[in-house]
């Protein structure tokens, strides 16, 4: 293996880390909070200031994201179980 391979296979490492840990303080953020959260913002504190703005985004995108996606869900599984009892009503009309 030669440096740049190296060198790249441990920036994706870091990057995939990175994304892990973001992803950890949304999740545990919304489920503490839930989607109330209001980012709190320190002119004095900026590097905290943006961490809490960027937990807060990615919160209100988990908390979009869970809004749409809960009905699709629900849509799919029920769409689900009609196909499962017709494929069951077809087997037995067919063993007959």
């Amino acid at each position: 293996m030669d440096f740049q391979s190296i060198f790249s296979a441990f920036l994706n490492l870091t990057l995939l880390a990175g994304v892990a840990f973001y992803g950890g303080l949304v999740l545990r953020r919304y489920l503490t909070d839930g989607a109330r959260l209001f980012p709190r913002v320190d002119r004095r504190d900026p590097a905290h200031s943006a961490e809490r703005l960027a937990v807060w985004l990615g919160v209100k995108a988990l908390a979009f994201a869970v809004r749409i996606g809960t009905p699709i869900f629900d849509m799919l599984s029920e769409a689900s179980a009609e196909v499962g009892e017709w494929f069951l009503s077809y087997r037995r009309h067919e063993t007959q």
